[in-house]
């Protein structure tokens, strides 16, 4: 059971509607609750990459708070608490952005997104159709001691935003997927560019359909059924899976910090001598 005292704390609260005569779904309460998880994973572990973390999971071991500060029915609300249980820094990062989104529907509406946007924007989608059935907004806030508490809302403003977005095409410029290549497909017979098609699934399980140039076809076959790191322009549609079109792909090779630090430590050889390298890292901490 997760403490009250805790360096982070993440409130959900449903006010309006159904919350205001404290009456909800419990299914209602659970998907949104779910999907705003996956918001976090989602961005969390595109945050982790970029920090150049092994293993980029998005798993922050988020727990509910349990007792007289769980889910509860107060007084024209429903409010839950949960807490990160590990990577407390980037668990953070990755619910303030899921804030800053909101709040940017809520009072610019539909516009330009960037990678991190997307997979929230999607998620609120759902949270939309839960919202409409039972007239509620949602608030959301992450509180950490000695810090002002960050704070947004996903009210109508942002449900109608986030409608027309899902309702519409739109494009992302030089978006980067970590995923497996799953299938190539050659359908130049079928299509009026002579392309190469496949199907990548990223680590949160979205299917992309993704696009060769002809002249990559034999790179790609050796990357088939491996991790690999495709960049290129991003395209996504109301009634079809997004699409990249591919402008270079490559094999997503782990990290090496055993040579890393080897490196760091022969550049810096003067400085730390001889020391071994569990204590040169006793020192770095501290």
């Amino acid at each position: 059971m997760a403490k009250l005292s805790e360096p982070a704390v993440f409130t959900i609260v449903f006010t309006k509607g159904q919350a205001a005569r404290n009456r909800l779904a419990m299914s209602h309460v659970i998907t949104v609750l779910r999907e705003l998880d996956f918001m976090i994973r989602d961005v969390g572990a595109r945050l982790q990459r970029a920090k150049g973390m092994e293993n980029p999971t998005g798993d922050f071991g988020i727990e509910l708070l349990t007792g007289e500060t769980g889910i509860a029915f107060l007084k024209g609300s429903v409010k839950a608490k949960a807490v990160p249980t590990r990577d407390i820094e980037t668990a953070v990062e990755a619910f303030e952005h899921v804030i800053n989104t909101a709040n940017r529907m809520e009072k610019k509406g539909p516009g330009s997104v960037d990678e991190n946007d997307v997979p929230i924007v999607r998620r609120f989608a759902n949270i939309t159709k839960v919202q409409e059935r039972d007239y509620t907004e949602l608030h959301l806030e992450v509180k950490q001691p000695g810090k002002q508490p960050k704070k947004g809302v996903f009210s109508d403003a942002a449900m109608q935003a986030v409608k027309k977005m899902a309702a519409s095409n739109f494009r992302i410029e030089g978006l980067t997927l970590y995923g497996k290549l799953k299938a190539l497909t050659d359908r130049s017979r079928a299509e009026e560019d002579d392309d190469i098609w496949g199907e990548l699934v990223e680590d949160n399980g979205t299917v992309w359909r993704i696009k060769f140039k002809p002249a990559d076809l034999e790179k790609a076959k050796t990357l088939f059924t491996r991790q690999v790191v495709a960049v290129g322009h991003a395209s996504y549609f109301k009634s079809n899976s997004p699409r990249l079109d591919v402008d270079d792909i490559k094999l997503d090779t782990p990290l090496d910090y055993l040579e890393a630090f080897n490196s760091f430590s022969s550049s810096y050889e003067e400085i730390f001598g001889d020391q071994e390298p569990q204590d040169i890292m006793r020192d770095i901490r501290g």
